[in-house]
């Protein structure tokens, strides 16, 4: 049995142990793991405290693979959920489909009964304003959002800006192989964007075939 995980992971390490020794499966494990970082306020990159796109809305990425059925689950630019790695799960277990994105996947979260999240965390709004302050032109800042947000976005693309993703894999007893991908992405994208996290092939290709 093995659980390793990309930086910031670490929260969730003891808890994903903790299934595969009691003989969950690696994809219970990878799950359980990946919650307990969604759940992690300090990280901004990743679950409830990651940064929002740029109109102050939090958008949450997420994937989810069995590497012995070759099953996935995904979803992008969910809104309103805390664990969208869970709706990902649930995602890959009840639909036909792989991927759900934006409205859908928020009305599969709400059907399948996803826990809410509060709205965005202090820590995050405060960040989301300065970043406005700093950035943005006060006459612009007094009708935000502005109609074309193109132009404000791309300010967004100095290196400095935080993005990031945890990926947790796993491998149970039965020698099967799961992997599970979460993040909040790009800080201050333009909504609808989704980065490599939720699309299968890009960073949850895993098979223990």
């Amino acid at each position: 049995m093995i659980i390793v995980t990309s930086g910031g992971g670490e929260v969730g390490i003891a808890a994903g142990i903790e299934v595969l020794r009691a003989g969950g499966s690696a994809l219970d494990a990878v799950e359980a793991a990946t919650r307990l970082v969604e759940a992690d306020r300090s990280n901004h990159s990743v679950g409830i405290a990651g940064w929002p796109n740029i109109l102050g809305r939090l958008e949450l990425d997420a994937s989810i693979m069995d590497g012995h059925t070759l099953n996935a689950g995904a979803v992008g630019a969910l809104q309103g959920y805390a664990h969208p790695i869970s709706v990902a799960r649930q995602v890959l277990e009840r639909l036909p489909h792989v991927l759900l994105a934006g409205e859908g996947a928020a009305r599969f979260a709400r059907e399948v009964g996803a826990e809410p999240a509060e709205g965005l965390t202090p820590e995050a709004q405060a960040g989301w304003q300065r970043w406005l302050e700093e950035s943005i032109p006060a006459e612009v800042r007094r009708q935000w959002p502005p109609a074309e947000l193109a132009p404000w976005v791309r300010l967004t693309c100095d290196p400095t800006i935080p993005r990031g993703t945890v990926n947790v894999l796993a491998q149970d007893r039965q020698g099967h192989l799961a992997s599970a991908v979460s993040t909040s992405g790009w800080a201050w994208k333009h909504p609808g964007r989704l980065g490599d996290s939720p699309i299968i092939g890009a960073t949850t290709p895993i098979t223990d075939r």
